[in-house]
């Protein structure tokens, strides 16, 4: 049982390293790419949600769920319980990661209107109101970012 405990601490724990420590650190994907600027007014903002990778979440289910099937039992049944309750807990923490995120809608100088959903963070934190003037920045026919 404790090793079953050993092992899920180390698992989690490079997966958290792995996920990263920055919150404002850009993804390895947008070094060398080229982003296109697009000036234009901010028209809505609606509040929304996304959802997220799982993987933290994933993980804190796993440990929660791990230790509360080694509860169960004893023996073999135990360690059965353990893991059962490791995997179901890594499902439910994954769906459960919800992110925040906005909806905006942006008139483009160049007479075009966008709406798309980026999720709040410091790469993305929408400091804009209606009505303030911005930038949408798009990178591979994707929005990345909106100052």
């Amino acid at each position: 049982m404790k090793k079953l405990i050993a092992s899920l601490t180390i698992v989690s724990s490079l997966v958290l390293l792995n996920t990263g420590c920055s919150t404002n650190a850009l993804p390895q994907s947008r070094v060398g790419t080229i982003s296109q600027g697009h000036p234009g007014v901010v028209k809505m903002i609606e509040n929304t949600q996304v959802q997220g990778d799982g993987q933290v979440a994933g993980v804190v289910g796993a440990i929660a769920g791990g230790a509360a099937g080694s509860r169960v039992g004893g023996g073999e049944g135990q360690d059965l319980a353990s893991m059962a309750g490791a995997v179901l807990g890594s499902i439910l923490g994954s769906k459960a990661d919800v992110k925040a995120a906005k909806r905006v809608t942006v008139a483009l100088d160049d007479g075009k209107t966008i709406t798309t959903v980026l999720p709040v963070n410091a790469n993305n934190p929408m400091n804009f109101s209606v009505g303030s003037r911005v930038t949408v920045y798009i990178t591979n026919g994707a929005v990345t970012e909106i100052r």
